[in-house]
């Protein structure tokens, strides 16, 4: 029998409609009532709609201002029903201290269909599920970005700072694009002891594909697949499901990403060439395994470039809009190093108010504006409210930035709010913006130097002002973000000019040596 055009759509309609009736039916199932030996109420919430739950009050775009804002009617914990899932909203530092922070039953992920199957990223550390799986990776990781030894990265974290200064004096018009390579650069460098010199280069371009790849998938509008798997044998050119057709085509280059710069530094291991990194150095060591040792690695650059490229995004959008401050850090930094060298980490003690301003951008950026989901393994009981098993939980980081119950004034940049005696018993950012738990960011410290020495580095020798039209007038960047996972600063214009001929000359030398 030959199959016509019209029985090709009717199969594909009743593949639809079965998938939509499985999907009612695991609404159903998922939102009967389970076991709650205790009697306690769910936390509040809006009323859900039939069928659909929830799914209509969550808005599709800057969900957690709706939901700090919430906070007022419903408290610091909220109930959602979003299509049979249930998602519970953290909004205060208390609550996800006490919870995320102090319950390794809060330690799991939800699966991420799209990102985790489809893309064939599931094996990067900040998705696993709670295991053992993700315990070797985050022991690999933590060997070579723990407290204890991060210090022996200072001087490629200042050299890459010091490179960054470089691109400033040749092409500033391109400063957002260079801190994406700088940022790069530092993590391949400690992952795979791999100099990247060009955005070109194929590991930045894997990794990239990635992250771009990643933030489209979690979009919103693409929530009803990640909810309802089944919806994977839909076809992709139905409106809402083209997301499946960029999915897959990530899939193969998910694996050159990790299996590339693994296989070189394999190579250069067996010539006797490899710098030191965290993949030769778990080659070498027994019991480790390869596939371990090859995500762990790949987790770096997808997690920790992304994270510390938008925080200094957010730091030239301060600097420009805020000239009293970059000119108060500045007055520090030419103090503490004398104005004849650049900053090194080593002075960092003496540049508390960099420090100050360091805190703010963490909070008044809030990069990532929730910390990455998890998935509670077991039922659990707070403030006399019943938090389900297998909730979605999605702790609000900027709710607690914005709080005005802690921060004075929170849309206003402000570093001045951390300094002295009265700064020390404001809640640091530090705290909350890189996570919470057995979940927390294992490249805090690393990131977190990183972004110390480049602002210092910059400031040091350049000025960042608001550009001027034709009559010398200041005009007002232009700012949108785009969101995924992180929130992110689209480009912007500024005008970066050295300091001085002392400063270009600092940073000139720099090119020489």
């Amino acid at each position: 029998m030959i199959t016509t055009p019209v029985t090709n759509i009717s199969i594909m309609i009743t593949t639809l409609l079965l998938a939509l009736c499985f999907g009612a039916a695991l609404f159903y199932w998922r939102t009967t009532p389970v076991s709650n030996p205790r009697g306690l109420p769910l936390p509040p919430g809006p009323k859900p709609d039939p069928i659909i739950g929830n799914a209509r009050h969550i808005p599709l775009e800057e969900s957690w201002v709706t939901f700090a804002r919430w906070k007022d009617t419903y408290g610091d914990i909220i109930h959602l029903n979003a299509m049979g899932q249930r998602i519970i909203v953290l909004n205060s530092f208390k609550v996800i201290s006490d919870l995320v922070g102090q319950r390794s039953i809060y330690a799991d992920r939800p699966y991420f269909y799209i990102i985790s199957e489809l893309m064939g990223l599931g094996k990067i550390v900040g998705l696993l599920p709670y295991g053992d799986t993700w315990k070797r990776h985050r022991k690999l990781l933590h060997s070579v970005l723990g407290k204890n030894v991060i210090t022996q990265h200072r001087s490629v974290q200042q050299r890459h700072a010091r490179w960054y200064l470089q691109t400033l004096l040749e092409k500033p018009e391109d400063f957002i694009q260079s801190l994406r390579l700088l940022a790069g650069k530092s993590v391949i460098r400690v992952a795979y002891g791999i100099d990247v010199h060009s955005a070109k280069d194929t590991c930045i371009i894997l990794a990239e594909e990635a992250i771009d790849r990643c933030i489209k998938a979690m979009d919103p509008h693409y929530a009803l697949l990640n909810a309802l798997p089944i919806l994977k044998y839909t076809p992709s050119w139905l409106p809402g499901f083209g997301i499946k057709g960029v999915a897959l085509r990530q899939r193969p280059m998910s694996n050159k990403m990790v299996d590339l710069p693994f296989e070189d530094v394999k190579n250069r291991l067996a010539s006797g060439m490899a710098i030191p990194s965290l993949v030769s150095a778990a080659l070498q060591e027994e019991g480790c395994l390869e596939e371990d040792i090859k995500w762990a690695s790949g987790s770096m650059y997808t997690a920790g470039a992304d994270t510390i490229y938008a925080a200094l995004c957010s730091f030239f959008l301060a600097m420009t809009t805020n000239p009293g401050v970059r000119e108060k850090a500045q007055a520090e930094i030419d103090r503490a190093v004398g104005g004849n060298r650049l900053p090194r980490l080593e002075d960092r003690t003496k540049m508390p108010y960099l420090e100050c301003v360091l805190k703010e951008i963490l909070r008044w950026g809030t990069i990532a504006p929730f910390s990455v989901p998890r998935r509670l393994l077991e039922d659990d009981y707070y403030d006399g409210y019943w938090i389900p098993r297998g909730s979605t939980v999605l702790p609000n980081l900027w709710a607690i930035a914005h709080d005005k119950t802690i921060y004075k004034e929170p849309e206003r940049f402000w570093p001045e709010r951390f300094e002295g005696e009265a700064g020390k018993d404001v809640l640091d950012p530090t705290l909350y913006s890189y996570g919470f738990g057995r979940r927390i960011c294992p490249g805090l410290h690393f990131a977190d130097s990183m972004l110390f020495i480049t602002m210092a580095s910059i400031l040091a020798t350049y000025d960042i002002t608001k550009p001027r039209n034709e009559d010398g007038q200041e005009i007002d960047p232009v700012i949108s973000y785009h969101s995924g996972l992180l929130y992110h600063l689209n480009p912007f214009e500024c005008t970066i000019k050295p300091r001085s001929p002392t400063a270009q000359a600092l940073i000139e030398a720099e090119v020489a040596c």
